[in-house]
């Protein structure tokens, strides 16, 4: 397995084609035969202006082949120039360090202590003398090929990530956009614009004007606007929250039908009921669960009934459980350290028995905590089988609370702890020119750069393949 996809051996690349700069590599071969194998490809790395520093018996294998280089003496001598020293030092881009074949060494020996020594100083360290010459060869090539200088005029256009990131996405057949509100989408006006400075549970009653005056028509013009946005950059899953309650009852839902069966050829919508009145108060359950029986996913907001979010979320389980549905749950949305929803909804996820069925969106107050407790939490998540779909434009509009001590955090979910975690990951667009989210535009590139940005997480690849994963859509 090469390793110059690590960053230390990028980096160390990248340092190869500077003139003046110099580059040191520690080579330690092991067995004579091992040198002997190793000795074309080290011979072509020489090129590249590298200063050699060996052990003393490869050190005199190099030497018998003409090949200059600087012996160093070993850890245990004591003596200077010592390994240890430029270890410590930092003075090594790259150690090849090639076991003699036994493997019954201690923390005391030389190859140990080399090898604990650069993990130490973020040194890349190659122990296999057929993955040394692999990496070499390949590195050898890529300067070749001249991968990392800067070419005029080059129509390649390598600087261009969003043209390779749509070329990732081409590969993975299209984006799945897990989270949406186009019932909602394009009622902001530069008239009521202003009311966007309210806090989210201000805007949730607002809404109920604006719903009142909702038809058909309005409702399945609007979706169709939004849906055709999904389309045309290339989204072929797409799962949006569409409200019911004792103010528009089913109508929002009927009009979804309508425009899934229109674009049933061009794209697959899923729908999740939003029960934006809350599911506590009987003539508001009515409408949620009525609608629930038409979607594809039991949607929730344990927000809306507090102080009495654990009944809500027992009312959504029962649903679901009946209907032989997922859930999506929105959750921690306020970037507040002291919101538990998150663990909340993987608590009950186990009780109900439905791990691996329920969906937590957004989880922005996750990132608020203390480390110890962001761990605790995310075990819960694994042992749920929770996944986390992330809006990247609607988590930092959650402005942090005043008055709350948190570490310092972006307004986002901890995306690289979720990864090393293994806990599934999914995107969404949130809200589309509402009065929520006024500027967003449902576009999955600027969403996934934002994220990339707010986490400071820039492996194109990676956010590529979640911003494709389609799974779960199917289960």
């Amino acid at each position: 397995m090469l390793q110059n996809d690590t960053v230390e051996m990028l980096a160390f690349n990248l340092k190869l084609i500077g003139k003046k700069t110099k580059k040191r590599i520690l080579l330690s071969a092991g067995k004579k035969s091992n040198k002997e194998k190793m000795l074309p490809a080290i011979s072509e790395l020489i090129s590249f202006g590298v200063d050699l520093y060996a052990t003393e018996r490869t050190s005199r294998f190099l030497n018998s082949h003409g090949i200059h280089n600087r012996e160093l003496f070993k850890i245990a001598e004591g003596k200077e120039p010592n390994i240890r020293s430029f270890l410590t030092g930092n003075r090594f881009d790259l150690v090849i360090n090639v076991l003699v074949g036994k493997h019954d060494y201690d923390e005391s020996t030389d190859s140990n202590l080399i090898r604990s020594l650069c993990i130490k100083h973020g040194i890349p360290l190659i122990t296999d003398v057929d993955v040394a010459i692999m990496t070499i060869q390949d590195m050898v090539s890529q300067h070749d090929r001249n991968i990392f200088k800067y070419k005029i005029a080059d129509a390649s256009r390598p600087w261009d990530m969003r043209r390779s990131f749509f070329q990732l996405v081409d590969e993975y057949s299209g984006f799945a956009c897990y989270h949406a509100h186009f019932d909602k989408a394009y009622l902001i006006s530069m008239d009521n614009l202003k009311l966007t400075r309210m806090d989210m549970q201000k805007k949730w009653d607002l809404y109920r004007y604006l719903k009142e005056n909702y038809t058909r028509e309005d409702l399945v013009e609007r979706m169709s606007r939004a849906v055709e946005a999904m389309i045309e950059q290339g989204v072929t899953h797409c799962r949006s929250f569409i409200d019911a309650d004792d103010i528009v009852g089913l109508l929002p839902m009927e009009a979804a039908l309508e425009v899934r069966d229109h674009y049933k050829d061009k794209i697959e919508l899923q729908f999740a009921i939003q029960p934006l009145q809350g599911v506590i108060a009987p003539e508001a359950r009515e409408y949620f669960a009525k609608a629930c029986e038409l979607a594809d996913v039991v949607g929730g907001l344990p927000s809306r009934d507090r102080p009495q979010s654990e009944k809500h979320l027992d009312i959504l389980f029962a649903i679901a459980k009946d209907l032989g549905m997922r859930i999506d749950v929105h959750v921690d949305q306020e970037n507040n350290p002291d919101e538990r929803e998150t663990e909340l909804l993987a608590l009950k996820t186990m009780e109900h028995g439905m791990e691996g069925r329920v969906s937590a969106v957004h989880a922005v107050s996750l990132a608020a905590k203390l480390p110890h407790e962001q761990e605790r939490i995310i075990n819960l998540i694994r042992d749920a089988g929770l996944n986390i779909i992330i809006c990247p434009s609607a988590a930092l509009s959650m402005k942090p609370l005043e008055h709350r001590i948190a570490p310092l955090h972006n307004s986002i979910a901890p995306l690289a702890k979720l990864i090393e975690a293994k806990i599934p990951v999914f995107f969404g667009v949130d809200n589309i020119h509402d009065l929520f989210m006024p500027l967003v535009d449902g576009d999955m590139w600027f969403e996934c750069r934002m994220l990339m940005e707010a986490c400071r997480y820039y492996d194109l690849e990676a956010i590529a393949a979640m911003a494709c994963d389609k799974t779960g859509f199917s289960s």
